[in-house]
């Protein structure tokens, strides 16, 4: 053999996708726990592109297995566990909960997840060292985000002197909620706004939130949209409905389809497509033998402003300037 065709044989040798363990030939299987994951959405395909171009091509060098707990947190559980017994190679985790739930059934599994305060909910030692089974993207990590939520619906509605909380990331997403509930209190203190919290981990309790938020002075609403009920039909409905009625600005965390149907008129979202780009990157690392204990985790590069015009105006309000010029995205 030539130098040149023995330096292009390692050279593809070394480029072909192995996970840790794996044998030549044999397809990988990647767990998908979420809440809800539709596998040919447009919101999804940019991460199958990147494990593309990283040489993972579905159907030839793995195959999907996915779990959707839509709301439920504590099925997620069930879901992992069921993940565990079809050996998946590496579980992608796509909430806090279900990071939490992938990591009490398994040690040994990597687990790559997009979630929210991976110390404070006990999957990780650290953001620098992980030192489990656990790694991906932290959204909230630093929980001075919180604050923005607060300023951008005061910028909606100038004024703004009492701020209702839809919180939806109960247990076991993480404990109570009481890094970041603080945070938003306190950012609603220093611009002296009243802030009232709604912890919504049943539908009961959404009922009650409505109720009383229907007979208080709400002028806004900060809706968190991930951890449970939320991601329910039945309670998007419901809360758009709410919105509606008291014509209330409200804002979400993710900027995803969801937006209008809850009825938000804006989204403080972390950059989607660099997220999924990430999980990609973290996926690849941890099949070819990365140990996620060593592998950091990172924060978002950058936070999207997407404002829902169309809401805005049934709302009767008018977007300041100021805002649209930040506005990485406007939906008419």
């Amino acid at each position: 053999m030539n130098r040149r065709k023995f330096v292009a044989l390692i050279g593809g040798a070394l480029a072909a996708p192995l996970a840790f363990g794996q044998q030549p030939g044999k397809l990988v299987r990647i767990g998908v726990l979420a809440q809800v994951f539709t596998l040919r959405s447009e919101t999804w395909k940019p991460f199958f592109l990147a494990l593309e171009k990283r040489g993972w091509h579905e159907g030839d060098k793995y195959v999907l297995e996915v779990k959707e707990a839509r709301g439920n947190p504590v099925r997620a559980l069930e879901l992992a566990k069921e993940l565990v017994q079809q050996r998946v190679d590496v579980v992608l985790a796509l909430s806090t909960a279900a990071a939490v739930a992938a990591k009490q059934v398994t040690d040994r599994i990597p687990v790559v997840t997009w979630c929210g305060y991976p110390v404070e909910a006990g999957i990780a030692s650290s953001l620098a060292r992980p030192g489990g089974n656990v790694t991906g993207v932290a959204n909230y990590a630093n929980a001075d985000i919180w604050g923005k939520f607060v300023q951008l619906l005061r910028d909606l509605r100038p004024g703004l002197r009492e701020l209702g909380v839809l919180w939806d990331y109960s247990p076991p997403a993480f404990p109570d909620g009481l890094v970041p509930i603080p945070a938003i209190q306190r950012a609603a203190q220093e611009m002296g706004i009243r802030s009232r919290v709604w912890m919504v981990r049943r539908e009961q309790d959404l009922i009650d939130a409505k109720s009383a938020i229907s007979r208080s002075r709400v002028e806004a609403l900060a809706i968190t949209y991930s951890g449970g009920i939320h991601f329910q039909p039945a309670a998007l409905d419901s809360i758009r409905e709410l919105v509606i009625d008291r014509r209330l600005p409200a804002i979400t965390d993710i900027a995803g389809p969801d937006l209008a149907r809850m009825g938000c008129a804006l989204a403080y979202s972390p950059n989607v497509l660099a997220i999924l780009n990430r999980l990609a990157h973290f996926v690849d690392r941890v099949l070819r033998g990365a140990n996620p204990a060593d592998l950091p985790f990172e924060l978002p590069s950058r936070f999207d402003l997407v404002i829902n015009a169309n809401i805005v105006k049934s709302l009767g309000l008018t977007i300041p300037q100021s805002m649209l010029l930040r506005a990485d995205r406007v939906i008419e």
